[in-house]
């Protein structure tokens, strides 16, 4: 029988006939600059968000394969400074990748917090790959939510002409 049906792309056709090319460039890179060329150490720099909810301020930083062992988290002032490492794991086979995209090593990452965080109560948790830090905020941080109110509709002038 034959394979499963696959319906006709126009990109998937062009990448098909250029991914011969592709090879042979590696190759001659391999062949002028080793195989290794192209594993750059990358620092890592996580992405990180933070928001305010519930009168506590959130951020959370994107540290996958990281050791919590290996986080190190320090406030001095108004500003956090989170230090991490991912280790590189060895490879298997023969010792060289085919191709390295993430980054490992050291980082060291400092952000400001805003005026009425309480960094004294901060707290730290880290869960599949990702760390939260959050401390206690003043209400004037926090704000406050305003309700909106549902009242009677304003007549439109064209309703006010033909009353008239």
């Amino acid at each position: 029988m034959l394979g499963e049906l696959q319906t006709w792309s126009p990109i998937r056709s062009v990448l098909q006939e250029l991914n011969p090319f592709r090879e042979d460039a590696d190759k001659l890179f391999e062949r002028f600059f080793g195989k290794d060329a192209f594993e750059l150490d990358i620092p890592m720099l996580p992405a990180v968000e933070s928001f305010i909810e519930d009168g506590k301020l959130c951020m959370r930083i994107d540290l996958p394969g990281v050791d919590p062992k290996n986080i190190d988290i320090s406030v001095a002032g108004d500003t956090v400074t989170v230090r991490a490492s991912r280790e590189r794991r060895s490879n298997q086979g023969n010792g060289h990748s085919k191709r390295t995209e993430m980054s490992y090593g050291r980082f060291e990452r400092s952000m400001p917090l805003p005026e009425g965080v309480k960094a004294d109560q901060l707290k730290a948790t880290y869960r599949n790959g990702v760390l939260e830090l959050s401390a206690p905020v003043s209400p004037e941080l926090a704000g406050r939510k305003i309700p909106v109110e549902i009242g009677a509709e304003q007549p439109t002038q064209l309703e006010t002409k033909d009353a008239a």
